[in-house]
């Protein structure tokens, strides 16, 4: 199978495991917003956030180097050795994390700190669980596997928020029950103990793991950090309530977001299989490149131009606000995404180490960013440092990549893009501060004829199959 077409198949198969689930605690946010106060739903993404931050140290990432070793083994033994290998260094990482967090509670008391726990335990729980699956090229399931951790979550969420009433707790419980108990019933439906084997146990193997795994780890901080910082200096310096509408105005990006991770959990394994392939790795790149970037950014420009009609559908309460700073988070998740693109490429090479420096050089302006901004500016001040952050980051590596890739920039096309996009933003704002109708009409129709123009030959292959579908039912009559 070609890698473009395998590529297509894994994306839509993450797609249809993912996609239903996604949309339905979308439309549950309305739930949320209703249930939970600002407060409430501002400390829980705060907790997760910390969370976030906690995994790739405790769990060194080890579901990242098992994944991507897993690809280049060709017979059970070296399997076994490399599954032993990273669930032993996982381990050690768990207990040096449980006992570490157990000195901080006896000697701090902090707040939440066993949540933090479980929270971190989960998630790396199901990390590797996926990473077992994917390396193994089960990539169907590895989408039931994520498609049941998602609904397991949706379920309990609306019995632990709706009727036991749980606000907080229940929504971290949902969260923490779902993922471990979805990882834990895949991993024995596969037989995951068929590859554990203490005698595969190899010094070398850990070392090279390691190896690949720890120049990671600053890239996944980083990017946590960006994520969190905002959101730590919101609630100390703004408070709860700021915080829990700057977290709902980041649900829709993270849409966005989750959509695009489908894509990209089957473009970190396809940028590395095509390496072994006899296809021309520089061409595979460069058509990916060139049809992600468009289709990601006619994403942005339609989400903005969309998000009047559905924001006040969506979200109740007392969020109405967090409408002014979503279009400013799409940029910065296409920013994020495009990179992500780019650390495909890295990886596939096993340079790890570029990864880290580059987002901790982005880590290090948005904290200089959201400490000069966010006090003058409050949300609008985290937006921006966001966006500049992860701009940073792009562009550092769109650079970088050189090295491994020649990706063609067509110059007119950014310039258009870039008019294009700044005209949705200018008829957004002048939409949501007069309530213009024209500008909002103006600013649908430029995002749609961008959408169209730039994603074409997606459009006719789509409308194409449409066509057919019609012929064919047409002539079954």
């Amino acid at each position: 199978m070609g890698e473009s077409k395998r590529l297509v198949k894994n994306t839509g198969i993450i797609a249809i495991g993912g996609l239903a689930t996604k949309l339905v605690s979308f439309l549950l946010l309305p739930l949320y917003t209703t249930v939970l106060s600002t407060a409430e739903y501002g400390m829980v993404d705060y907790l997760q956030t910390i969370a976030l931050f906690c995994v790739p140290i405790m769990s060194i990432l080890m579901d990242e180097a098992l994944f991507r070793f897993l690809i280049d083994c060709d017979t059970v033994e070296q399997r076994a050795r490399v599954v032993t290998s990273s669930c032993a260094v996982l381990l050690v990482g768990c207990v040096i994390f449980a006992l570490g967090a157990g000195i901080v509670w006896l000697l701090v008391h902090p707040a939440n700190m066993g949540w933090i726990v479980v929270l971190v335990l989960s998630a790396s729980f199901l990390q590797m669980a996926s990473a077992f699956l994917r390396g193994f090229g089960d990539t169907v399931g590895y989408a039931l596997m994520n498609f049941a951790a998602s609904a397991i979550t949706i379920v309990l969420n609306v019995v632990f928020i709706a009727v036991f009433r749980w606000g907080v707790t229940g929504m971290l419980s949902a969260t923490s029950i779902a993922q471990f108990g979805s990882a834990l019933v895949f991993l024995i439906w596969k037989r995951l103990w068929r590859y554990v084997d203490l005698s595969a146990l190899d010094k070398n193997e850990v070392r090279e793991l390691v190896r690949y795994s720890v120049p990671l780890i600053p890239n996944k901080v980083s990017w946590t950090i960006m994520n969190m910082l905002d959101r730590l200096i919101i609630m100390n310096t703004i408070g709860a309530d700021a915080a829990g509408v700057y977290a709902v105005a980041y649900k829709f990006p993270n849409v966005m977001d989750q959509v695009y991770g489908f894509f990209y959990q089957s473009w970190k394994e396809s940028s590395a299989r095509i390496l072994g392939s006899n296809e021309d790795n520089n061409s595979f790149y460069n058509a990916v490149y060139r049809a992600l970037r468009r289709f990601m950014m006619g994403v942005v420009l339609g989400m903005t131009a969309l998000m009047p009609f559905v924001y006040g559908v969506l979200v109740k309460g007392d969020y109405r606000d967090g409408l002014l700073y979503v279009p400013i988070l799409l940029l910065a998740t296409f920013y994020s995404n495009m990179s992500g693109f780019y650390g495909g490429i890295f990886t596939a090479y096993k340079d790890t180490g570029i990864m880290g420096t580059t987002t901790m050089l982005s880590a290090a302006i948005c904290v200089a960013l959201c400490f000069a901004l966010i006090p003058p500016l409050g949300l609008y001040g985290a937006s921006i440092a966001t966006v500049a952050s992860t701009f940073v980051v792009n562009e550092y590596r769109r650079l970088k990549v050189a090295k491994y890739a020649t990706l063609i920039e067509d110059a007119r096309e950014q310039v258009l893009t870039a008019l294009c996009c700044m005209a949705v933003f200018t008829l957004y704002y002048i939409n949501v501060y007069t309530g213009n109708l024209a500008a909002l009409l103006g600013c649908l129709a430029i995002a749609c004829s961008f959408f169209t123009v730039a994603n074409r030959a997606v459009v006719v292959k789509f409308m194409a199959v449409v066509r057919e579908k019609m012929d064919w039912h047409k002539n079954g009559r």
